[in-house]
């Protein structure tokens, strides 16, 4: 049995007090609703029931109403006057009582219910515990846009987890096509995407855990998938395509500059209001949220093409809000709260009070330094409402960047609470392919979910104890350490900083003769990162997975593994042509395309269990190209 005081608890409740005794959960009993009124809480009730089942073999029946022949093992019962989403727990000797505010306070109190029975059996300790979040609104959002497209299985497996820690919102990012849109099939007959029915689904799976299913698509910016294609080019802002601005990219990485295809709206065709109008009738009717993302993020060229006139004239911010305010028109139309990305009306701040006071600002960071504190003030003090939104630093990572994502993540929390932020959500992006393998992001999520609802504890929530023991289910003790480990090898490389990225990952995407990269990349911190993954790798054979996925998850972290140390040889054969232009040992060349052809055979194997096919051959196309380059540069060592 545990003691109230060592129970690990994943969002820590925001005040438990134990007693003395215990509570012997019985064979035979009954978990009551107190009145007919209670039957709102069946989900949580049925939620208990099968708990009690998979974790004690009990069968306990379900009874509305108290009698005195009935033993309520526990009992359901509605308090109006608690805060919305608050419940109280009380756990004595005779049984265990739930007081809740609304449905989805009863389905937390089961959730926190379900980690005190897995870890004391039916010897329950006696305490009171009452509890409520610090953010109302406490969000996922998954990139289901580059590449990487969940199957149902895998969103649904993802939902159970947000379940379990009390998160409430999941948004599945979407630009391109990664949606059916039913007004534009030749869009999207090529891939796999998401059909309309299959969000019913996802929605309906959604709202029986108390999840709201909102909608995100991009509406003003990255919107190249569109803009590249003949029928929709001439609604781009410069057509042709563009050199992304110095600054905005990393010169060592492209040291030609930065070609950006068509990616914003050009904001004074009618007919873009009319695209948009249509996407979003394909799209929104199939959500039962009353909100919407639509994203209007990073618009990198406005008024520098078709409207550079009219932006000298008004001001590029005045030209970003105005198209704002049209997009808005168009949500609330069709009776949705528009949220959207703040990283570019933050840079005006005297326009943020022009904007309507019934949308929800979605303030984004991603980096452990990124100034949440000052940004969240300007959204307080022109009374808009805003969200934080960090990330779980996956993407551009192979294997995750633990301990950026851990302050990042703690940063929006205090200052998101400090301000007033009315939701927190926690992204996890896929740029640049979509390497990363779903169990690198797992970490984020729980250090998340554990912040978002309680920030105080949070700061201190065992991570990687929750891991081990909620998720993959690993007696060693071995997994989760080892996972925020192995999302810090990045901390080994030159100490270059990148906000979201690590040097072993933009080894693998950058041109093979571009030395650049390498100049801060010693063969010490390469001789280093080897020995510290090959550490990790040996750590991973001892671990002992018994989660459903098991296998699954020790073959993507192999992978994972695999990335990184193809990345390091990679890195040892740029310095070789740092000292011996165009000169490098045919051997190691060979064994490095043989090292690739098998990461690539067993990425594509995996993708394919968590992942539709559509995107697959887009994610690996820079490996691909990293191949030929190998195989090129072998071939001149052969002619000399």
């Amino acid at each position: 049995m545990s003691a109230p005081n060592s129970l690990l608890l994943m969002p820590y409740p925001q005040h438990l007090s134990p007693s003395s005794g215990i509570f012997q959960i019985p064979s035979a009993g009954s978990i009551v609703l107190s009145c007919k009124v209670d039957t709102i809480v069946l989900p949580a009730a049925r939620r208990l029931q099968n708990v009690i089942s998979k974790a004690l073999h009990v069968t306990l029946p379900l009874s509305i109403g108290t009698r005195s022949s009935v033993q309520a093992v526990c009992s359901f019962s509605q308090n109006p006057d608690l805060p919305a989403q608050a419940y109280e727990v009380t756990i004595q000797e005779n049984g265990i009582s739930i007081t809740y505010s609304t449905p989805e306070a009863a389905f937390y109190a089961v959730a926190t219910l379900k980690q005190i029975i897995e870890q004391t059996g039916k010897a329950v300790p006696c305490l009171t515990l009452r509890d409520h979040p610090d953010f109302g609104a406490r969000g996922l959002m998954i990139d289901i846009s580059r590449n990487k497209i969940p199957k149902l299985e895998t969103i649904y497996r993802i939902i159970d987890l947000m379940a379990d820690l009390k998160l409430n919102q999941l948004q599945l990012y979407i630009e391109g096509t990664p949606f059916a849109y039913e007004s534009f099939p030749k869009v999207w007959e090529l891939e796999t995407p998401i059909s309309g029915e299959e969000i019913l689904l996802i929605d309906a799976y959604c709202r029986e855990r108390y999840i709201e299913l909102v909608p995100n698509q991009n509406s003003f910016g990255h919107m190249e998938a569109w803009l590249s294609r003949p029928e929709f080019n001439h609604l781009a802002e410069i057509p042709e395509g563009f050199m992304l601005p110095e600054g905005m990219y990393a010169a060592d990485f492209y040291p030609e500059g930065l070609f950006m295809r068509p990616g914003t709206f050009h904001t004074e065709d009618p007919k873009v209001l009319d695209l948009l109008e249509t996407m979003y009738d394909d799209l929104l009717p199939y959500f039962s949220s009353d909100q919407f993302n639509v994203g209007c993020d990073e618009t990198y060229e406005l008024g520098l093409g078709k409207s550079k006139q009219k932006a000298d004239e008004l001001g590029k911010g005045q030209l970003y809000l105005s198209f704002l305010q049209e997009i808005h028109k168009l949500v609330t139309k069709r009776g949705k709260t528009m949220q959207f990305w703040g990283d570019i009306i933050i840079q005006y701040p005297e326009l943020i009070p022009q904007l309507p006071k019934n949308v929800i600002a979605m303030e984004w960071g991603y980096s452990a330094e990124h100034p949440f504190e000052e940004d969240t003030r300007k959204f307080k003090e022109a009374e808009i409402p805003f969200y934080v939104c960090p990330g779980t630093s996956s993407w551009n990572s192979l294997t995750g960047r633990s301990d950026n994502m851990m302050a990042n993540l703690r940063s929006a929390a205090i200052h998101g609470k400090n301000n007033g932020a009315i939701g927190y959500l926690i992204t996890d992006w896929g740029d640049f392919g979509h390497w990363q393998h779903l169990p690198v992001s797992y970490a984020g999520y729980v250090h998340g979910a554990a912040l978002a609802w309680n920030v105080e504890a949070g700061l201190q929530a065992d991570v990687s104890g929750y891991l081990n023991r909620s998720v993959f289910l690993d007696p060693s003790g071995i997994m989760g350490n080892l996972m925020l480990d192995l999302g810090n090898y990045y901390k080994l490389e030159s100490g270059l900083s990148r906000p979201n990225d690590t040097e072993m990952s933009m080894l693998l995407r950058s041109k093979l003769g571009n030395v650049l990269i390498v100049e801060q990349l010693s063969d010490q911190h390469l001789e280093q990162l080897t020995n510290y993954i090959h550490s990790i790798e040996e750590r991973l054979e001892e671990a002992s997975l018994y989660c459903e996925d098991g296998e699954l998850v020790l073959s993507e972290l192999r992978n994972g593994i695999h990335f990184v140390k193809h990345a390091i040889k990679l890195g040892f054969i740029k310095r070789q042509l740092v000292l011996t232009p165009g000169q490098v040992d045919k051997k190691i060349l060979s064994e490095q395309i043989q090292d690739l052809d098998v990461l690539l055979h067993r990425y594509r194997l995996i993708w394919s269990e968590r992942n539709r096919m559509g995107g697959l051959e887009q994610s690996v196309s820079k490996l691909l190209s990293l191949r030929q380059e190998y195989q090129t540069l072998l071939e001149a060592q052969y002619s000399h």
